[in-house]
């Protein structure tokens, strides 16, 4: 049964590979096979390459929330807040979590952040960025007029704080105005049909491998029994 099922096998790659056209038409037919090859491989090469370039973009965006997260907490430990300014600090935090989640979602490959627009959408997801940023600026100035209250030590480290926040939160804001280009562009559905078609180049490979692999396992058996390995 074996046998049958290889030779089946072997049939099938056979005519898999035998030319069934006229000889004139075989060159024309090559040719137009090779030219769809150079398309498709063209395609998955730039599928693969925007693919890294949002990897990139999540990558830049969850280190500048997590920078904005210690931003937060920093100022905190250093001197003490109003509990208005600790509330709004937590506010912050929590969306600063949020957002490294949503930033991961290509990692987690969580179904349900894709169902709300505040996880989905470039665009609403630009406006709180920015939005972030903004408040982010507003605390900066606000500690460097606290400095002008404490004493020599506090006011250093406060003094670095206010600059880290500071940096953080141009940065935040900066890519609050980009996410939000790319949201008015539609490069959301752009990236997320870019992600299928990759995923699905690697789903033929792992399929062909297997495929493959299990012709070779067919093929060591038969060999063993008629004792020719």
């Amino acid at each position: 049964a074996k046998r049958i099922v290889a030779f089946t096998m072997a049939a099938d790659d056979a005519v898999e590979e035998t030319p069934l056209l006229k000889p004139e038409l075989q060159g024309a037919e090559a040719e137009k096979n090779e030219e769809e090859e150079e398309v498709s491989d063209t395609t998955k090469t730039c599928a693969s390459f925007c693919t890294d370039l949002f990897l990139i973009l999540s990558l830049i965006s969850i280190a500048s929330l997590l920078s904005m997260l210690c931003s937060q907490i920093w100022p905190s430990v250093v001197i003490g807040v109003s509990p208005i300014e600790w509330a709004l600090r937590a506010y912050i935090s929590f969306f600063c979590i949020l957002f490294v989640f949503v930033e991961l979602e290509w990692m987690l490959d969580i179904e349900w952040m894709t169902k709300f627009p505040i996880m989905s959408s470039f665009m609403v997801r630009g406006i709180i960025y920015s939005f972030i940023g903004l408040i982010g600026m507003e605390q900066s100035i606000a500690m460097r007029v606290d400095m002008l209250h404490l004493d020599h030590v506090a006011s250093t480290k406060l003094q670095i704080a206010s600059i880290f926040l500071h940096v953080t939160a141009y940065a935040m804001t900066c890519l609050g105005g980009f996410y939000f280009l790319l949201g008015v562009s539609c490069m959301k559905e752009f990236r997320d049909r870019m992600r299928r078609l990759e995923k699905e180049e690697k789903d033929e490979r792992v399929s062909l491998a297997q495929k493959n692999a299990e012709k070779e396992v067919l093929r060591r058996q038969i060999l063993e029994e008629e004792g020719l390995a």
